[in-house]
């Protein structure tokens, strides 16, 4: 089990610019709390909240603790993130984490060291719910463990935790990545993206606390997960072309021999004849 704090290492920015990147929807009652926990693990970064539209007061509570407030216009998380990563693209580091409460400040030196000395150019946190404060739902478990399952399927590599919120990125990553997802299949793209540009990611586990009362997941599972496979399979019709028709096929065969149907045999010989055509027609 993992601890839900973490002592400071005597870690030290050494001059470093630093920015804590807030996404934050109708995140008010937790902000107060949020806010002081990340000034007490880095004191000399820089805060900032990405407003996407709060109707509760989130963005005027920000500016009255002192933290920068960024308007993001268009609804979503992927604007919010790719607004981000246009506002950040001079920080030797930018740390994304949830307004809500759901991960420890404290837990981010060990995210934080290796993309500053140069070690990763992403680090991610690796989420492991704190199950007896019912910190994750088992609906939402299930759902994570599918996606990844069917990540490995159509790219052929893990992703880890591709859903997590908690990630370090370094100046490399923050100009050397476009983004273009609109909502919460953003984190889906950017594990796509760093695989598709051999980026160094560093994973590390930390504990994945429950939101603070008051606060509500703005995440819908059904159109959201729709939404995330579709990303999924995009990527991967552009990064590992054979993947998806190649798994396809494989299941063809399978029908095949368990039936013996010669329909089958025929489909699954006619697919595999296209794509070595198509394949040799590529420059």
């Amino acid at each position: 089990m993992l601890p839900n704090t973490y002592d400071n290492p005597g870690f030290d920015q050494a001059g470093k610019k630093v920015a804590v990147a807030l996404p934050c929807f109708n995140e008010a009652p937790a902000l107060p709390q949020v806010i002081n926990e990340w000034r007490k693990a880095l004191p000399e970064a820089e805060i900032l909240v990405f407003d996407n539209n709060s109707t509760d007061g989130s963005g005027a509570i920000a500016e009255g603790l002192g933290v920068r407030v960024v308007p993001v216009t268009r609804q979503g998380k992927g604007f919010v993130v790719r607004t981000m990563f246009t506002e950040l693209s001079d920080y030797d580091a930018v740390i994304m984490a949830d307004g809500d409460g759901t991960y420890p400040a404290s837990a981010v030196y060990p995210l934080l060291e290796p993309v500053l000395n140069g070690q990763a150019d992403m680090s991610v946190g690796a989420r492991v719910p704190v199950a007896e404060m019912g910190a994750m739902s088992p609906v939402r478990g299930f759902g994570n463990h599918l996606i990844r399952t069917a990540f490995v399927v159509v790219m052929g590599i893990s992703g880890g935790d591709m859903l997590s919120g908690y990630r370090v990125f370094g100046p490399k990553f923050l100009k050397g990545v476009r983004l273009k997802s609109k909502g919460f299949e953003i984190e889906t793209e950017i594990v796509c993206q760093a695989l598709a540009g051999g980026y160094k990611v560093l994973e590390k586990p930390v504990s994945y606390l429950p939101r603070v009362a008051g606060t509500e997941s703005k995440l819908r599972a059904v159109r959201d997960g729709l939404r995330i496979f579709k990303m999924m399979f995009i990527q991967s019709l552009q990064l590992k072309p054979w993947r998806i028709p190649g798994a396809v096929i494989g299941l063809v065969v399978a029908l095949a021999l368990l039936t013996g149907s010669g329909l089958l045999w025929i489909a699954a010989g006619t697919a595999i004849g296209a794509l070595m055509v198509l394949n040799r027609k590529q420059p």
